[in-house]
């Protein structure tokens, strides 16, 4: 039996979509440092950007705005502990997490953790629009360092300077009222979407 088929199989769409988009940006030569919060940045960034054309984020992840960026705090606490990160078992055939050694702006080093991609991710799950979104996010940030996807984060009009301009740091971000949709969507319309898509994906896994 193929278990890794198996497992995916018992995946939600969200989920799927969520260990796509990281085997996405984790591949050789996609970003130079995939690192754990990088990669948060990365999620967010395309979520945003998404929501922004069509009212739904891409992964459905909930964000906090915390103090270095937008963080996934449920899938943070998933792979997080204390110190180290651990993959979730229903990941563990498409990715890999490696210990190295960052070094910053000012050439300081420093310990930590970085996806690896075990194989290509599959984008048949992703609609043109989405993969399109992801392949820009990835080229904006392919050569960026954590810190500077960071100070992107921080700059005036973003979800997360504006959540905790209104809220403070650790509140989460509602897409609803800091992300300007591009085309015309009601606040209500996109409340509607969102309501039936979790309502979908709750009862069909889907």
């Amino acid at each position: 039996m193929d278990i890794s088929r198996l497992r995916k199989s018992s995946m939600n769409k969200d989920r799927q979509r969520l260990m796509e988009s990281i085997v996405f940006f984790s591949q050789k030569g996609k970003i130079r440092n995939p690192s754990r919060m990088m990669i948060y940045k990365l999620l967010a960034e395309m979520d945003f950007r998404h929501f922004e054309v069509t009212g739904l984020p891409i992964t459905n992840l909930e964000y906090e705005a915390w103090p270095w960026g937008p963080v996934p705090a449920r899938f943070h606490k998933e792979i997080t502990k204390g110190k180290d990160t651990f993959l979730p078992k229903d990941f563990e055939e498409a990715l890999t997490i490696q210990n190295t050694v960052f070094e910053n702006e000012a050439g300081k080093r420093f310990s930590g953790f970085k996806f690896i991609a075990l194989r290509k991710p599959n984008l048949r799950i992703f609609s043109p629009r989405q993969q399109e979104i992801m392949e820009e996010v990835a080229e904006i940030y392919k050569n960026a360092t954590a810190t500077e996807a960071s100070l992107g984060s921080h700059e005036p009009g973003k979800p997360w300077t504006i959540t905790v301009a209104r809220n403070g740091q650790g509140a989460i971000i509602d897409m609803i009222d800091v992300v300007e949709l591009r085309e015309p969507l009601t606040k209500e319309m996109a409340q509607e979407m969102i309501r039936e898509k979790r309502a979908f994906t709750y009862n069909y896994g889907e």
